[in-house]
């Protein structure tokens, strides 16, 4: 949670740079799929947490074509 906040405390700072819209924050694919993943893995703890039921399909997403599966 800690590191989550502090994301989020970092976007809002980026938010009120006058130069904000001009920024643009790269990723490589290693980034953007650790990214995903970490959110993914959220996801999930808060849907146990908050005693959701994921059904098979949901827990069982296959790579067909290389997409982005955990969110997509």
């Amino acid at each position: 949670m800690g590191l989550i906040n502090d994301l989020m405390t970092c976007l809002e700072n980026l938010r009120k740079h006058k130069d904000y819209e001009k920024i643009s924050i790269r990723l490589s694919t290693e980034d953007l799929d650790v990214l995903v993943n970490r959110i993914f893995e959220y996801t999930e703890e808060l849907a146990k947490d908050n005693s959701i039921e994921l059904t098979e399909d949901e827990l069982n997403v296959q790579i067909s074509d290389g997409t982005i599966l955990n969110l997509q």
